[in-house]
């Protein structure tokens, strides 16, 4: 269950922080800079959603997403 949680910060950290996802999708949809895109925007509230879903998806999932956005959560930091 450990592995379901550090799957979904890992998953949410990179897609907001390093893939810049939410501002990607404000771009492409033309939508004001300023405006929250909610839960994509937000660290704590994509976890929260990642890690409910994961919840119910066979652990294999957990582990390949906590391996592929761990490493990219790492890089980012060491870098």
């Amino acid at each position: 269950m450990f592995i379901v949680t550090i799957a979904g910060f890992c998953t949410a950290y990179y897609f907001v922080n390093v893939l810049q996802a939410p501002m990607r999708i404000k771009r492409a949809l033309r939508l004001n800079p300023v405006k929250r895109i909610k839960p994509f925007d937000c660290v704590q509230c994509l976890s929260v959603w990642l890690t409910v879903a994961l919840f119910f998806l066979p652990v294999e999932v957990s582990q390949f997403l906590a391996v592929a956005f761990g490493a990219g959560f790492i890089g980012s930091k060491v870098h």
